[in-house]
């Protein structure tokens, strides 16, 4: 396992988490997931909705965290670690995921249709927003968000900024073999609102993307989309 520039994140001895996620360091983040193991990496991932079904309208392609053997399979383990080998997710699945951080780590259940209008435009039934599982503690939930934003303001997700908004998100890129990575950017705003008051989430998946950024990944790539539709938001 490599980083995207072949080198180290930081000096070669030392990194922050906060730094780690800002810059997307693939051997942080391998090491963390042998450290930790393979039923804490599987036990989050489950708390956030893989392995299950998400509730929506719409039938949805479950997202995957497969626990195979990873105990007793350290390379596999630290490639699963980043979201490699056989983990799968939906933009769904991810976008949720973001929402949650936003919303004190509780994740809320998805749904299609806002609002039932009678022929005269009436409004005869409106969807009621629910919760759908707790994702995380709070206070996990509050130091992802101080990381997420890092990324934005000086990290990997730097060309998701919009003037005037806090922005947090976080880059993805997912290798795929014999061909260019898939490339992601989630995210959430404002930063700085009260749990559950940030008025948009999303997430950016461009299937084959990085043949078309600069550096293959989802900071030139996927993040530049994710700003112009915040940006959008913000401005209507």
């Amino acid at each position: 396992i490599r980083n995207a520039d072949g080198g180290f994140c930081g000096n070669g001895r030392s990194l922050t988490l906060e730094r780690a996620l800002a810059v997307s360091c693939n051997t942080a983040f391998a090491q963390l997931g042998m450290d930790l193991g393979a039923a804490a990496l599987i036990e989050a991932a489950e708390a956030a909705g893989f392995n299950g079904t998400v509730p929506f309208d719409l039938g949805v392609v479950p997202s995957l965290f497969p626990p195979g053997d990873l105990s007793r399979d350290l390379p596999a383990l630290a490639q699963t670690a980043l979201g490699q080998r056989d983990v799968r997710a939906t933009p769904l699945q991810m976008a949720l995921l973001a929402a949650a951080v936003a919303n004190d780590g509780v994740a809320m259940r998805p749904h299609l249709v806002a609002a039932i209008l009678d022929a005269d435009g009436g409004e005869v039934g409106r969807t009621r927003g629910a919760s759908w599982r707790r994702v995380m503690g709070r206070d996990t939930a509050a130091a992802l968000t101080r990381m997420m934003e890092q990324v934005v303001v000086a990290g990997t997700g730097w060309r998701a900024a919009v003037p005037g908004e806090r922005v947090a998100g976080k880059t993805g890129t997912a290798e795929i073999p014999g061909g260019p990575p898939d490339v992601w950017f989630i995210g959430f705003a404002p930063v700085g609102a009260a749990p559950g008051e940030a008025r948009i989430a999303l997430a950016v998946l461009v299937e084959d993307g990085g043949r078309l950024g600069e550096d293959g990944g989802g900071g030139s790539v996927a993040a530049p989309i994710a700003q112009a539709v915040l940006a959008a938001f913000f401005a209507g």
